[in-house]
């Protein structure tokens, strides 16, 4: 999600995001502060996890198998996805 802590994520966006059919994980630019913990993904799934941006960013790398792999460096998370 493309977001700022006071821009997006608000609690009815984030009902109908969640409800997406095959939807695996959620990853954010920033913690959104509208909803609190009830509506943002997981900590390691959010690259600017409180109010003051650090411009932490979020890098996606697509495989010519149709694989990708979603990377926050700074915390050192790391997720491969599979092809469907």
């Amino acid at each position: 999600m493309n977001n700022g802590p006071d821009k997006g994520g608000d609690p009815a966006g984030w009902k109908n995001v969640m409800a997406s059919p095959g939807l695996e994980d959620l990853w954010q630019l920033h913690f959104a502060l509208v909803g609190g913990k009830e509506t943002n993904a997981p900590d390691t799934f959010i690259a600017n996890v409180d109010k003051n941006d650090q411009g932490k960013h979020i890098k996606v790398s697509a495989l010519a198998d149709g694989s990708f792999t979603v990377t926050i460096h700074v915390i050192s998370c790391t997720k491969t996805y599979t092809a469907k």
